[in-house]
C-alpha cells in the first residue's frame, strides 16, 4: 500500500470552508426560523423539536461538508478522495463531540449525520476529481507520481 502525503493546506481549508459555512448556514436558518415562528429565548428546544427545521439543518450541513471535501480535495491538488476523506472525518468527530453537548437534538440526526458525514465529504472529492480530470482530458486518471 502507497503511503499518502497530507496536503495539510489543502485540509486546513477544507475545514475552514466546512465549519465556517456551516456555522453560516446554521446561524442564518435558526434566526430566519426563530423570528418567522416567534419563538423567545426560553422557547429555544422548540426547534430541537421540529423534524423539519432539523431535517434542513442536516442537508445543509451536509453540503456544508461536501463543499469543504471539494475544497480539500481541490487546493491539494492530489488524491482528491484521501483528502476529502479528512473532511469527512473530521466532521464526523466534530459531530460526535456535539452529539454529547447537546442533548435535546433527537438521536435519528446525531445517526443520519454521523453516518452521512463522510461520504458527503467523499462526494465534494469526486466532484472535484471529475473537474481536474475534465481540465487535464489527454492525462489518464492515476499518472504522474501522484495518483488520486
Amino acid at each position: 500500500m502507497e503511503k499518502k502525503n497530507v496536503h495539510f493546506g489543502g485540509v486546513l481549508a477544507g475545514i475552514l470552508v466546512d465549519q465556517v459555512t456551516s456555522f453560516v448556514s446554521s446561524l442564518l436558518i435558526g434566526t430566519i426560523y426563530i423570528t418567522s415562528n416567534h419563538i423567545g429565548p426560553s422557547e429555544i428546544s422548540k426547534v430541537y423539536a421540529d423534524t423539519p427545521i432539523l431535517a434542513i439543518y442536516l442537508l445543509v450541513g451536509l453540503f456544508c461538508t461536501g463543499l469543504g471535501g471539494y475544497v480539500s480535495a481541490s487546493v491539494a491538488k492530489r488524491d482528491a478522495y484521501f483528502h476529502a476523506s479528512i473532511i469527512g472525518v473530521v466532521g464526523a468527530a466534530i459531530g460526535f463531540y456535539y452529539s454529547f453537548a447537546n442533548a435535546e437534538v433527537p438521536l435519528w440526526y446525531h445517526l443520519t449525520g454521523f453516518v452521512a458525514v463522510i461520504p458527503a465529504a467523499l462526494l465534494g472529492g469526486h466532484a472535484a476529481f471529475l473537474k481536474r480530470r475534465r481540465a487535464n482530458p489527454g492525462k489518464p486518471s492515476g499518472s504522474g507520481p501522484k495518483p488520486d
